[in-house]
C-alpha cells in the first residue's frame, strides 16, 4: 500500500462482503443456555411415576471444528464451579446426547440448566421429557422442546421481559411454571409480576439469583388469583447479573407441556448481520477522522476495512486498513470482538513503516457497533520516523444493508 503525502487519499478499499443469511429461529452463538434440563423421578399419580430425561443436539455450522464446554448448572445452587465436560463437534456435524445428565455427567435426581461455551458459534437444541408415559399404545414419552438461548439475549439491570400465555385455573385444567438462569456469573434481584389479560397486576414478588443459578417455580408462587390468559413480567432491579427467563404451560389432563419463550426487547431483533458502515473519530473523540465498514454473518465478524488519519509529526496522512478473515471471528456473549492485522505502507519498492491495527468493538442488541481502533506504527526511519507510535481512536457504525 502506498502512503500519499497529501490529504486527498480517500479511497476506501472495499471488502469482499459475505451476503448475510437471514437470522434463524435458533441462532448460532458461542455462549448458549438450555434453561430447563434434568434426570429425575417426578410425581407418581396412580402409582405411575414420571421419569424426566433430557436429550441435546449440538450442530456446528462452521468450516472448522468446535470445542464446546458443557456445564451443568444445578437448580437452586450457586454454580461458580459447575461440573463440566468438553466435547468436539466437527464441521457440519450434529452431536446427539441422549439423556445427557446421566450419560455425560453421571448424575441422577437433579434438575437445572446447561451452558455451552464454544470457540465457534454453534446451534444448541434440547428436549426435556417424561419417558414413562403410559398410553393405550404402550409406554412412550411426552415433553417439550427448548431452543438454546444466547447469553446475549439475557436481560440486565433495568431491563425486563414477558412470559405470555400462562394459566392456572380453578378447574385445574391448566398449570404453569416459570424460571430463570443467571448468565453473567453475578447476582441479580428480580421483580416478578403476575398480570391478567388486561395488564392489571395480580401479584408481585421479589426473587434473588446467585451466580449461574437456575430456578423454577409454579406461577402460584408469585401469589394472586387463579385464571387463564395470564402473563408474567420479569424485571432485573439490582445486581450486575444477567437473566434468561422461560416458562411452561401444562395440560393437567394429559400432562402435555408447551414451552413459553421470553419476549425479546425490540433491540434484540434489530439487524445484527450484514454490512455496517460508520465513522472513525480523532483521538480526542471530537472530530470525524475517517470511515469504517464491517461485514458480520451469523457466525461472526468476517472482515472490515476503513481509513483514518495517521499523524506523522506535524503532518497527517490518510491511510487505509482492512482485513478479510479466513474464518469468521465469533462474537462473545456480550457481542464483543477483537482482532489484529499488520499492514506495511509504502510504494512498490520501499516499505516506509508497518502498522499493527487492533480493531475491537461490541455489537449491541440494538444493532449498533462501537469500539476502539488502535494503530501501533513501527519501522519508520528518516523522515518517516515521526510516524512511529501508538494512536487510539473510537469508532461507531450502524447497519446499512444485508450484503454488498
Amino acid at each position: 500500500m502506498l502512503v500519499e503525502e497529501t490529504m486527498n487519499r480517500l479511497l476506501l478499499v472495499a471488502l469482499a462482503l459475505v451476503v448475510a443469511v437471514p437470522a434463524l429461529a435458533v441462532t448460532p452463538a458461542v455462549d448458549v443456555y438450555l434453561p430447563s434440563v434434568g434426570h429425575a423421578q417426578g410425581a407418581c399419580p396412580g402409582g405411575i411415576c414420571s421419569q424426566w430425561r433430557t436429550d441435546v443436539w449440538i450442530y456446528n455450522p462452521a468450516s472448522s471444528s468446535s470445542t464446546v464446554q458443557i456445564s451443568f448448572l444445578r437448580r437452586d445452587t450457586e454454580n461458580t464451579s459447575a461440573p463440566s465436560q468438553t466435547v468436539t463437534v466437527a464441521p457440519g456435524e450434529t452431536k446427539e446426547y441422549v439423556d445427557i445428565i446421566s450419560s455425560l455427567f453421571n448424575l441422577d435426581g437433579v434438575y437445572g440448566a446447561l451452558r455451552f461455551v464454544s470457540n465457534t458459534a454453534v446451534v444448541v437444541t434440547g428436549r426435556i421429557y417424561d419417558e414413562n408415559v403410559v398410553t393405550n399404545k404402550g409406554t412412550g414419552t411426552a415433553g417439550q422442546f427448548f431452543a438454546g438461548l444466547s447469553a446475549q439475549a439475557a436481560i440486565g439491570n433495568g431491563e425486563s421481559t414477558e412470559l405470555v400465555g400462562l394459566a392456572q385455573d380453578s378447574a385445574q385444567l391448566w398449570r404453569s411454571n416459570f424460571g430463570f438462569v443467571e448468565t453473567a456469573g453475578a447476582s441479580a434481584t428480580l421483580e416478578v409480576k403476575r398480570l391478567d389479560a388486561t395488564g392489571a397486576t395480580l401479584a408481585t414478588k421479589t426473587y434473588t439469583l446467585r451466580a449461574r443459578e437456575s430456578k423454577q417455580y409454579s406461577i402460584t408462587d408469585i401469589g394472586g388469583p387463579l385464571g387463564s390468559n395470564q402473563r408474567v413480567t420479569v424485571k432485573v432491579t439490582a445486581g450486575s447479573g444477567r437473566v434468561l427467563a422461560f416458562a411452561s404451560r401444562l395440560d393437567n389432563r394429559t400432562g402435555d407441556p408447551s414451552t413459553v419463550e421470553m419476549t425479546t426487547k425490540p433491540a434484540t431483533v434489530a439487524n445484527t448481520t450484514g454490512r455496517f458502515d460508520g465513522i472513525v473519530l480523532t483521538p480526542d473523540g471530537t472530530l470525524v477522522d475517517g470511515g469504517v465498514e464491517l461485514s458480520i454473518s451469523n457466525l461472526g465478524l468476517t472482515g472490515f476495512s476503513g481509513l483514518c488519519g495517521l499523524p506523522c509529526g506535524a503532518d497527517s496522512y490518510v491511510v487505509d486498513f482492512s482485513s478479510t478473515l479466513s474464518t469468521p471471528l465469533a462474537l462473545a456473549s456480550d457481542g464483543s470482538f477483537s482482532t489484529q492485522v499488520d499492514i506495511p505502507y509504502g510504494d512498490s519498492s520501499t516499505t516506509y513503516f508497518t502498522t499493527r491495527w487492533t480493531f475491537s468493538g461490541t455489537l449491541s442488541t440494538n444493532g449498533v457497533l462501537t469500539g476502539n481502533l488502535t494503530s501501533e506504527t513501527s519501522g519508520g526511519t528518516g523522515s518517516w520516523a515521526s510516524c512511529n507510535g501508538t494512536v487510539n481512536r473510537a469508532w461507531r457504525a450502524g447497519w446499512t444493508g444485508s450484503g454488498q
